[in-house]
């Protein structure tokens, strides 16, 4: 084995023990290729921002905040789970990609200083279209940052249906967009 294998299968083995001794004392976990360290849950608030609905659908910005004094940064897609009023899980499907009210978009990363903002745009249909069929509405989101462990919990009340028709409902589809930087 050459030295140069020997040294990438050492960062290899290591760098996973770096990285968990990192997060189990707070510390910001692993740099980006800016040598920024991503954002953790505890770096962020989570705001419900603007709100459009159109043809049986809904269409929200959501607002991540940096309220730390510290810079970082987001890449990639949430993760979001809705829940009851008593804390339980409600049937979520999260997809990625584009949707009625979801634009097309690259993933970017976003670096965020203190103070600043970046979002992620949710889409789902409303109850328009699916007969006297009822899906469940929530009491509270988590909402995930991307590349993070702890999701962000909010009081929200959404009711996403799915699937397309009645023959097809699928309670809880959700579509988010990867984060941006705020327009």
């Amino acid at each position: 084995m050459t030295s140069r294998r020997r040294v990438a299968v050492v960062a290899a083995i290591t760098l996973p023990i770096v990285v968990a001794a990192a997060q189990a004392e707070g510390r910001p976990g692993p740099l980006t290729q800016a040598g920024q360290a991503r954002c953790r849950s505890a770096q962020l608030v989570v705001r419900v921002g603007r709100l459009g609905v159109a043809l049986g659908h809904v269409g929200v910005t959501i607002d991540f905040k940096n309220v730390s004094t510290a810079t970082c940064t987001l890449y990639g897609y949430p993760g979001l789970q809705m829940q009851s009023a008593a804390g339980q899980a409600i049937p979520t499907d999260v997809l990625r990609g584009t949707a009625y009210t979801v634009p097309s978009m690259p993933e970017r990363t976003v670096t965020l200083v203190a103070h600043a903002e970046a979002a992620f745009d949710l889409g789902f249909a409303d109850s328009t279209g699916y007969g006297l069929d009822k899906c469940p509405t929530s009491a509270r989101v988590e909402i995930t940052p991307p590349n993070a462990y702890r999701p962000i919990t909010i009081s929200w009340r959404i009711q996403p249906y799915g699937g397309g028709t009645i023959n097809h409902l699928r309670c809880g589809q959700i579509t988010v967009s990867p984060v941006f930087a705020e327009r």
